[in-house]
């Protein structure tokens, strides 16, 4: 296939990774195609190109709505990718198809790492909460964030099963018992429906908060780690955002969310953001911001201990 018979699309904005990611594993596959974009497999990694209707995300390349529309009517499933790194484009021969890069704005979001003073922990959670409160919420597994975090603050049994693993996790992820911590984590990874379940999104929010304040133990990562990397437990798309925040590499609107938390802000700041999350898919930004909030729960329990 030569240039002059492919339609060009000129990509927007890219992770500034992907380049040299991608010149490394050159030749792949489609994963899947949808509304909102497509992923391609290249060397074991997913990458996206699609909207940026839930950020710019830390293994995406963005198009614009028209060139995106074309892209999904016009490329299949399973046909192959390359990477042409002279020209900076991903080939779609059957589709007659190339994304180029060249002219695209690279993009980093970075999530630095600070203290949160117990005063400001305390402030951030109220209004948290408030927002949450606004409604009422369940996650994508059915939990109640209201009635789940009242029996959690009044500490008293959750009333449902998951409401019991969720107050299990954040015990055992601040813990050194390498058994305990992978028998929570197999409860979460990939329960839930769609193409991140929604444990897989709780511990993306767990760890973004991680990423900001250093939360969790070294065995928990190091279990996580190994689970996601080795335990197909969970989607091909659940793991690619999993393997990311284990790195600490988020989309925009998790780390503008969890910036935000971990540091001292006030409500007309917070809510924007927290609701940017909150609008984000059927149910994964709530799952998201789920995860953030028992984060944030975890290390209020921390700073309890570190007072005794």
């Amino acid at each position: 296939m030569n240039g002059q018979s492919e339609k060009v699309l000129l990509a927007k904005e890219y992770e500034q990774r992907i380049p040299l990611l991608l010149s490394e594993h050159p030749a792949g596959r489609v994963h899947s195609v949808f509304q909102n974009g497509v992923n391609i497999q290249m060397g074991g990694r997913l990458f996206f190109i699609g909207t940026k209707k839930n950020g710019e995300l830390p293994f995406g390349m963005h198009l614009s709505s028209n060139s995106l529309q074309y892209a999904v009517g016009t490329i299949e499933q399973d046909s192959p990718v390359k990477w042409r790194a002279a020209s900076q484009e991903l080939v779609f021969e059957a589709a007659s198809i190339a994304v180029s890069l060249a002219e695209a704005t690279p993009f980093h979001w970075n999530l630095s790492c600070r203290q949160l003073e117990e005063d400001d922990l305390t402030n951030n959670l109220v209004l948290l909460l408030s927002i949450l409160m606004e409604e009422p919420i369940k996650t994508g597994l059915e939990l109640d964030i209201e009635e789940f975090v009242a029996a959690y603050l009044d500490e008293s049994e959750p009333i449902c099963k998951t409401g019991e693993q969720v107050k299990k996790l954040l015990s055992t992820l601040l813990s050194t018992d390498e058994e305990g911590i992978e028998q929570s984590l197999r409860f979460f990874l990939g329960r839930g429906q769609g193409l991140t379940p929604s444990g897989d999104d709780h511990l993306v929010g767990i760890l973004a908060i991680h990423t900001a304040v250093g939360l969790l133990s070294s065995e928990a990562l190091q279990v996580l780690g190994r689970l996601v990397e080795h335990g197909r437990l969970t989607t091909d798309v659940g793991r690619e955002y999993l393997l990311y925040a284990l790195e600490g590499r988020f989309s925009s609107t998790v780390v503008k969310a969890s910036s935000e938390l971990t540091q001292r802000t006030d409500i007309d700041t917070l809510k924007p953001v927290i609701q940017d999350l909150l609008d984000m898919g059927h149910s994964s930004g709530i799952d998201t911001v789920f995860g953030m909030l028992l984060g944030l729960l975890m290390l209020r329990r921390k700073l309890e201990w570190l007072k005794k």
